[in-house]
């Protein structure tokens, strides 16, 4: 049971935060405070006589999942709730967003202004990964590349950006130097004055595996690491699902404190299981990782002769003449579904049905698995034998081992990655279900590359084993965790055990009042695309012609780009498409137009469908072209959907029809925004209407009032 003193501490918080702010109170709010209260302020330590195995393991149900609608004040809510217990417990609190806007919405707005009305003393920082800072060795290194060490070293920025070394980038370095030396930037890309390439980034920047840490000549002025003693000084870190996700990938507590410290805040916490499956993913070029294999000798000899070391490149010669051989004949196996493979945007595509590769494929894949680890072993060796001479040298010897022991940690961060990837397509079948897909694409360097791929179809064990049984306690919400109050989804999805708290709360707003949704009669369905979108077409500019703003949601670029091509052009004039302008871009001239008088409709797909808000005028009519089932071709998707009928299951009805509904209360979400919107939404698929997977889809949507024609 909650302390009575938590209680009050609670109570007395948002009662100050509510008067100094001239607030009332909202029913949703109070019940999200209380049950986050329940969940995480019962929470106790392990007990200090546990075995090893139950330490790891919650005790008790620690994580509070709450779908709350926009006007809640979610953050409110769990910062009122969580920072008082937090304290309590000596735990530290991390807040973790999906989108960038709503992290520095958070750090830059609702926790300074939380701590300033409702008498709560706590301390906050932002945490972002190793890449978001510049590294004052890579910029070392960048401008000091002429010798033939760093002209080698070159080439593992190059192959890490993707990109050609331009000359004029060294202007920008310069310009980073002047403005260090005079205290005008504080090392941060984000708060660098002009926008910076991409590839430029990459060449000033480092990560987890090229980071040298304390052996680092530059430790001590390292803004990564200046940043990172803050973090771990506030009692509130704020941070993304990505970097909290990383972290748990090397073990927990790496960046972030030990998962055993923290309480979890997930807000945006739908997208969750998605990032977590680009993380637990392997990606690798055949032909492209060949050639670097080739290269990798050579770059080991120069690296020991410039350090006068033992020169281990002919130790591993004969396993990458193996290696490169194997490799060969792993692209000679795969060369052969390439006339099987399906045409995408950049090359054909075959997918290994049910992730399943071939015996052969899967042999060999173990047999480059050994090889791999073997080769990666020797190369950490080498590592090794920098990381003590980064130690015991100095000057500018320690300056070369240190620059070297960099782009080594690279080669053995790209062979584990290597190793990951064969190591994959070996697992046996029985194991946990992986996608497994052979892209052939044209490249700039290599002609023609092989892209292997490999992602599993349920991040629910790894999530379990690395966060919720670590964790001491954890909060998930969102807008759009459920299906009509139905957690089963997003709980299967996610991993999160079923014996934990999963709450609904009543939206603050009068959806009923305020709104109305829209199926008008149409003459066809997305089922004939082109009669489908035909129609729409027409049916638009009518439909938005008194809207002074409004947007129209897309499921594909293809159906997106055929209505701009044909639609009225009078109206065409008020239109501000995807792909056309930055989203930032779009959504300023679309408000501008708005204030100035001017009717603006906006064009968009799924980045528009959430994270954006369009209050009052700005948005009072929202069009959604069709259902937003999932791409069928994506091969994750379509794998899942094979596993889950091999098991006698209905993929559509398990999978397609809840992610679509979510994805449509995301869409329609975008109306109201304040308690004083209010407009209208309009599904242009009478598929809601005449299939019957309508009514479902339908009762998960706000409850506006309803006209169907």
């Amino acid at each position: 049971m909650l302390a009575d003193t938590l209680k009050e501490d609670i109570q007395t918080a948002y009662s100050e935060l509510l008067s100094n702010k001239g607030y009332k109170a909202r029913y949703c709010q109070k019940v999200m405070i209380a049950e986050i209260a329940r969940t995480l302020g019962t929470l106790t330590e392990p007990d200090d006589e546990a075995s090893d195995e139950e330490a790891g393991t919650p005790t008790q149900p620690n994580t509070c999942v709450v779908e709350a609608g926009t006007g809640t004040g979610k953050t409110i809510a769990y910062a009122i709730a969580a920072i008082p217990i937090a304290r309590a417990l000596k735990k530290k609190i991390v807040i973790a967003t999906a989108t960038v806007a709503l992290q520095e919405q958070i750090v830059y707005q609702d926790l300074p202004d939380i701590r300033m009305h409702s008498g709560l003393d706590f301390s906050f920082a932002l945490a972002k990964g190793r890449r978001r800072y510049l590294c004052l060795s890579k910029l070392d290194l960048a401008l000091q590349e002429s010798s033939s060490m760093n002209h080698t070293l070159a080439l593992y920025d190059l192959e890490s950006s993707g990109g050609d070394i331009d000359a004029s980038d060294t202007d920008v370095f310069e310009a980073m130097v002047s403005k260090l030396g005079s205290g005008d930037w504080d090392g941060e890309r984000d708060s660098w004055p002009h926008e910076v390439e991409n590839n430029t980034w990459l060449r000033v920047s480092t990560d987890h595996a090229q980071c040298t840490g304390r052996q680092c000549s530059h430790y001590e002025n390292c803004y990564f690491y200046k940043a990172r003693e803050n973090i771990h000084r506030a009692q509130c870190i704020v941070t993304n699902h990505d970097l909290v996700l990383a972290d748990l990938m090397m073990g927990g507590g790496a960046v972030l404190p030990p998962p055993e410290e923290c309480l979890y805040i997930f807000d945006e916490g739908h997208h969750l299981p998605d990032k977590a499956a680009n993380h637990f993913s392997h990606f690798m070029g055949v032909y492209s990782t060949r050639g670097w294999l080739q290269q990798l000798p050579a770059s080991l000899k120069l690296a020991a002769s410039d350090l006068m070391l033992a020169d281990p490149s002919a130790k591993v010669e004969q396993q990458i003449d193996d290696l490169v051989r194997d490799f060969d004949m792993a692209a000679q196996l795969l060369q052969q579904f390439q006339a099987e493979a399906d045409e995408v945007d950049d090359g054909f595509r075959y997918r290994f049905p049910l992730g399943v590769v071939p015996q052969e494929i899967k042999e060999l894949s173990a047999g480059l698995t050994v090889s791999v680890g073997r080769l990666a072993a020797e190369v950490e060796q080498f590592e090794a034998t920098l990381n003590d001479m980064v130690e015991d040298a100095s000057g500018e010897t320690r300056d070369q081992a240190e620059h070297w022991l960099s782009a080594v940690a690279s080669m053995v961060a790209r062979l584990d990655s290597c190793h990951g990837l064969w190591s994959s397509y070996a697992r046996p079948d029985n194991a946990t279900p992986y996608a497994r897909w052979a892209q052939f694409r044209e490249t700039n360097m290599e002609g023609m590359d092989i892209l292997l791929s490999s992602c599993p179809i349920s991040v629910a064990e790894e999530l379990a084993t690395r966060l919720w049984q670590r964790s001491f306690g954890v909060v998930v919400t969102s807008a759009t965790l459920s299906v009509g109050r139905d957690f089963t989804s997003f709980q299967k999805r996610s991993g999160i055990a079923p014996d934990n708290r999963f709450v609904t709360l009543p939206s603050p707003f009068d959806f009923g009042g305020k709104g109305v949704l829209k199926i008008p009669r149409m003459q066809t369905e997305p089922g004939t695309p082109a009669e489908h979108t035909e129609e729409i077409t027409k049916l638009i500019p009518a439909l938005l012609e008194s809207n002074p703003g409004s947007l129209v949601l897309f499921t594909s670029w293809r159906q997106m780009l055929s209505v701009m091509d044909d639609i009225d052009p009078e109206f065409r004039e008020r239109v501000l498409c995807q792909g056309e302008l930055s989203k930032i871009e779009i959504l300023t001239r679309h408000k501008a137009a708005v204030d100035a008088g001017q009717k603006s409709c906006i064009f968009g797909l799924a980045s528009f469908a959430e994270g954006i808000d369009l209050p009052g005028d700005y948005c009072t009519h929202v069009v959604i072209a069709k259902i937003p089932f999932a791409v069928p071709d994506d091969p994750v998707a379509a794998t899942l959907t094979e596993w889950i009928e091999a098991e006698g299951g209905n993929a559509f009805r398990e999978i397609s029809v809840p992610e679509a509904a979510i994805r449509m209360v995301q869409m329609s979400g975008r109306l109201l925004r304040t308690e004083s919107d209010h407009g209208q939404v309009t599904i242009l698929d009478r598929r809601l209407l005449t299939k019957f997977y309508g009514k479902q889809i339908l009762g998960a949507l706000p409850p506006f009032t309803r006209e169907y024609e």
